[in-house]
């Protein structure tokens, strides 16, 4: 039996209390150890439970639960109540529980939450607006508590605060429990991490009723793993862009095999995906030609502008463009 190694556990000092005369707080030595934590893993299992109410009326939006196998960011297992997800290099097997029916597609490694709660914890570490408020003891594990406001910009003139609120465990510095704050909705995430399971490849099958269909999307589209096979598969060219933020790399492209039907739109689209090289941050790029004009939509999880100059450079560069962004949809 083949089985995946494990984490690393960091417990760093608090190193200072000042920033003006060169040392360190202790908010950031906390939220650094967060970070080289997080980034230390390699295989986890972890069970999360999400519970969503609008604080005006106290009723509950929604409420799941979700018990993951982590080995890497191309390779896990989710169950929930109702599905389950299995990753498997590039391609993904979602099976409805209810339904006893599957959908094989592209993996998207930000479905992992240990991936999404990474990519939170380097947005915390690298904008580094979070304070320390306290300390609490959780359910017999004591944890130090940390705040983190974003500005959400709604139009040029209304802005909005999201609030978020963290349960770091002292001794692990792996989130426990999650607040999120944002308008009307309260959303509060509870993690309960298991280091002592050993990961090994069965964990990570499907398991699945033999009967099961399961439905292949890759029957009905071509993917590309460069660029120029993109471009030459594109019956119109391809809008590269040039400035995107520092670390992505193309990932692949796909695009949907030709429908019957001339309306389809995207029977002239093609999609590029970008990552990082950890997976955590990621621009989805769609591109449709209609008429004369490419119709451009960016879908990404970077969430303080750092696309805007992606989309500037697009929008000097090319006249008959139009573009639309969309962050933090990508989950």
């Amino acid at each position: 039996m083949i089985f995946f190694t494990s984490i690393q556990l960091f417990n760093l000092p608090f190193i200072g209390t000042k920033i003006g005369d060169g040392t360190l707080t202790p908010s950031y030595n906390i939220v650094y150890a967060m970070q080289k934590a997080y980034d230390s893993v390699k295989t986890i299992v972890l069970d999360t439970s999400i519970v969503e109410t609008n604080i005006k009326n106290n009723k509950v939006i929604k409420k799941e639960s979700w018990k993951e196998i982590y080995a890497g960011p191309l390779s896990y297992r989710m169950e929930g109540c109702d599905q389950i997800l299995i990753a498997d290099g590039t391609k993904t097997l979602n099976y409805d529980k209810k339904s006893k029916k599957g959908v094989l597609k592209w993996t998207n490694p930000l479905a992992s939450p240990v991936l999404e709660l990474k990519s939170q914890v380097d947005d915390i570490y690298k904008y580094g607006n979070y304070k320390l408020v306290g300390s609490e003891n959780l359910d017999g594990i004591d944890t130090n508590v940390i705040k983190v406001e974003t500005e959400i910009k709604k139009s040029k003139v209304k802005v909005r605060i999201k609030t978020d609120t963290y349960w770091i465990d002292k001794k692990t510095n792996f989130i426990v429990k999650h607040e999120e704050l944002n308008g009307d909705v309260k959303r509060i995430v509870t993690y309960n991490i298991d280091f002592n399971t050993l990961v090994n490849k069965d964990d990570l099958k499907p398991n699945l009723p033999e009967d099961v269909y399961v439905y292949n999307t890759f029957d009905n589209m071509y993917i590309f793993n460069s660029i120029e096979d993109a471009k030459k598969a594109s019956d119109f060219d391809l809008i590269i862009p040039d400035k995107l933020p520092t670390g992505l790399k193309f990932f692949n492209a796909w695009k949907y095999k030709k429908d019957p039907n001339p309306s389809n739109p995207y029977n002239h689209s093609i999609q590029l995906c970008y990552y990082n090289e950890d997976y955590t941050k990621v621009v989805y790029i769609e591109e449709f030609k209609k008429g004369d004009k490419i119709l451009i939509k960016i879908s990404t999880n970077f969430v303080h502008g750092e696309l805007k100059p992606t989309i500037d450079d697009l929008k000097s560069k090319y006249r008959n463009i139009d573009i639309t962004l969309s962050e933090s949809s990508v989950y």
